[in-house]
């Protein structure tokens, strides 16, 4: 499984997007363009990031442009895997 495919899954189960989320790109906005998408979703998204590839994700990686995308998060989660 490719990053962003495992960044489409980590969505489709933190914000609860069933097959919605087969329709995400690396260009599609994730700030501002969910309502589901807030403060408690970055924890969750970073929990299950840790979780899936069993690293650590430290509080200075977590800002604005990680989430900006779906592309800049799986940039990020393809970074974790290597």
């Amino acid at each position: 499984m490719n990053a962003l495919d495992l960044t489409r899954d980590l969505l489709r189960q933190c914000l609860q997007l069933g097959a919605r989320a087969d329709a995400l790109t690396a260009d599609t906005p994730l700030l501002g363009n969910f309502p589901e998408f807030n403060s408690l979703t970055v924890v969750a998204l970073v929990s299950a990031i840790e979780e899936q590839l069993g690293c650590e994700v430290s509080d200075t990686e977590i800002n604005e442009d990680l989430f900006r995308t779906v592309g800049s998060l799986s940039s990020f989660i393809d970074a974790k895997l290597t």
